[in-house]
């Protein structure tokens, strides 16, 4: 495990430049800490600090900026509203919105427009749910995990591609969560391979041949991380004992067994998830090397990560909640061997061109 206090330490290097960020999901949960978090490390010492929260709850923001302004007041923190981000035609509005706004920001602060940190943490946690197929013809919840963020990834590179940190994407779930594969689907559009368990495991697999295409294509200027949290208890637990659509034996699990996962060796406090999601943008995940050599000692104490393919400091990473890294499974060289690192890029980028030219996919 990664100490805590070099987590905080890292962290604190985050203030020695002007810095952009943007926060997809943050006006609860994981996201919401992350962002105080990186406020708060900004403080009143910080080299500029400019934030977008993206999400659907304005409230909810106006209250986390207010929050955020009083640790930061020099720092900027501008709500960006979205609906529903489980449609790409949403998601490419949201990012449109976002870089018309970053390049109006930066212009009158004589700044490059640029992203430097980009976290996502959206989600629909139902997993009693069936299949859930949006107007353009993708899973809700796989779209939400996966084909969503790629898209925010993908739509936003031109400015990630203007940081000088270099750029840090951070995806918030469940790296681990890869097991079940069914290659005739990778949809999940047969009732009979579709649940909770399949489709965060699709995600996953999807998730980390597309991070490393990425990580590949840009090898000194774009970090990835996939990242597992851990249990953080926070207030979305709480808030789900009033949801009329959350069944009676959820509640009932959460309301009585919250006790006990309090004292899991995995759970999380709210806060220090905040620390640890924020240390993803740190030296122990740097962007591939275009020469293919890492600089191992620009990491210092915190070390440098093995990224996914298997290469120290590779550019593309799965990570724990820990700081450490979420094993490769062993399917994954057989997987490589039939080509479905390259299969799986392809079914994205034919996912997102057949939306964006006819407004769905059958794929």
């Amino acid at each position: 495990m990664v100490k805590l206090n070099l987590v905080k330490s890292s962290n604190d290097e985050l203030v020695s430049k002007p810095l952009v960020a943007v926060f997809v999901g943050a006006t609860s949960g994981i996201g919401a800490y992350t962002v105080r978090c990186l406020a708060k490390t900004h403080g009143k010492t910080g080299k500029g600090l400019r934030v977008y929260i993206v999400g659907r709850n304005a409230k909810a923001a106006e209250s986390i900026i207010a929050e955020c302004q009083k640790s930061c007041p020099a720092g900027q923190f501008l709500f960006q509203s979205a609906n529903d981000l489980a449609l790409m035609k949403e998601v490419d509005i949201t990012c449109k919105q976002l870089i018309k706004t970053e390049e109006k920001e930066a212009s009158a602060k004589g700044e490059t427009p640029r992203i430097d940190i980009l976290v996502m943490s959206h989600a629909n946690f139902k997993p009693w749910d069936p299949r859930n197929e949006t107007s353009e013809g993708l899973d809700t919840f796989m779209s939400l995990l996966f084909y969503s963020r790629a898209r925010f990834t993908t739509n936003l590179l031109p400015l990630l591609l203007s940081s000088s940190l270099p750029a840090h994407v951070v995806s918030v779930f469940g790296p681990g969560r890869d097991a079940s594969f069914f290659p005739d689907d990778l949809s999940l559009r047969d009732p009979k391979n579709y649940g909770f368990m399949s489709s965060g495991s699709h995600a996953a697999y999807l998730k980390t041949f597309f991070f490393e295409y990425l990580a590949a294509k840009y090898p000194g200027k774009l970090s990835l991380c996939h990242y597992f949290p851990g249990l953080v208890l926070h207030e979305g637990f709480d808030s789900g004992l009033n949801d009329p659509s959350f069944p009676w034996w959820f509640k009932a699990s959460i309301k009585y067994l919250k006790p006990i996962m309090k004292l899991a060796p995995s759970t999380v406090p709210c806060e220090e998830s905040g620390e640890r999601t924020l240390f993803n943008a740190s030296k122990r995940f740097p962007p591939k090397s275009v020469d293919g050599k890492a600089n191992i000692a620009a990491a210092g104490a915190i070390g440098v990560a093995e990224s996914s393919d298997g290469v120290l400091g590779g550019g593309s990473y799965r990570v724990n909640y820990n700081g450490e890294q979420v094993a490769i499974g062993k399917q994954y060289k057989k997987m490589r061997e039939d080509g479905w690192a390259e299969k799986s890029v392809q079914h994205t980028l034919k996912c997102f061109e057949d939306i964006e030219a006819t407004g769905h996919f059958s794929g």
